[in-house]
């Protein structure tokens, strides 16, 4: 399985994607910094707080 951010990494002239003060160099950095186990749990933390957040509004409106 690929990852976005993968993907993004293997189209031809990728670059034109990104703004102009972004950089791989930054990108790659930032992917770095964190593991894809703790990636997947903060991306399962959002999930359940939006659908929380979700689910209360559908109460209450």
């Amino acid at each position: 399985m690929i990852t976005p951010y993968e993907k993004l990494k293997s189209l031809p002239h990728m670059e034109r994607y990104l703004k102009p003060e972004i950089t791989l160099e930054i990108l790659d950095e930032r992917a770095m910094e964190i593991s894809d186990n703790e990636a997947a749990d903060r991306l399962q933390q959002a999930r359940k707080k939006l659908f929380c957040l979700i689910l209360k509004q559908d109460k209450t409106g």
